[in-house]
C-alpha cells in the first residue's frame, strides 16, 4: 500500500437513521390525518400530545421512536394500524388507515370537545378540565 492509500474504503454517504422508517411512515400518517407540514407539525404532535416540540421533531426526523404508551396513542389518534406506523406491516385491508376509525370510541361531540381541547394552551386546558371535573 503506498502513503496516502486507506486501508478500507469509507462509506461516501451518511448511515441512514436506525428509525427512518417510523418517520416516514408518521409523515404519512400526519398528512392523511390533515396535520400542517414542517414545524407546524411538531407544534400540532406537541399539543396534542402534551409533549415538547423538541420530542416530536425528533420522532419526525427518525432520530427517536416514542414509547410504547405513546406510540398507542399516536396509531389511535392518527387513525393507523400500531404495526404498520412502527413495523411498516400493512393490516389485512393493505390500507394504512383504518376503515371506519376502527380506534374511534368517542361520540362525535366527546370528539369535538377534544380537538377543540387540544387547541388550547396547557394553563386553559388544565382550566378546562378543572370546570369539567367540578360539574
Amino acid at each position: 500500500m503506498g502513503p496516502g492509500k486507506a486501508r478500507f474504503d469509507l462509506p461516501t454517504t451518511k448511515p441512514t437513521s436506525p428509525y427512518a422508517g417510523f418517520a416516514d411512515r408518521l409523515q404519512q400518517a400526519c398528512d392523511a390525518a390533515d396535520i400542517p407540514e414542517g414545524r407546524a407539525r411538531s407544534r400540532a404532535l406537541a399539543t396534542r400530545f402534551g409533549i415538547s416540540p423538541e420530542a416530536t421533531r425528533q420522532w419526525l426526523h427518525g432520530r427517536t421512536v416514542p414509547e410504547v404508551g405513546r406510540l398507542l396513542e399516536l396509531a389511535e389518534e392518527l387513525e393507523c394500524s400500531l404495526d404498520w406506523l412502527l413495523l411498516g406491516r400493512l393490516p389485512s385491508s393493505g390500507q394504512v388507515r383504518e376503515p371506519g376509525g376502527a380506534y374511534k370510541t368517542l361520540s362525535p361531540q366527546e370528539r369535538a370537545v377534544v380537538a377543540a381541547m387540544r387547541k388550547l394552551n396547557a394553563r386553559r386546558r388544565n382550566a378546562l378540565v378543572q370546570l369539567l371535573a367540578d360539574s
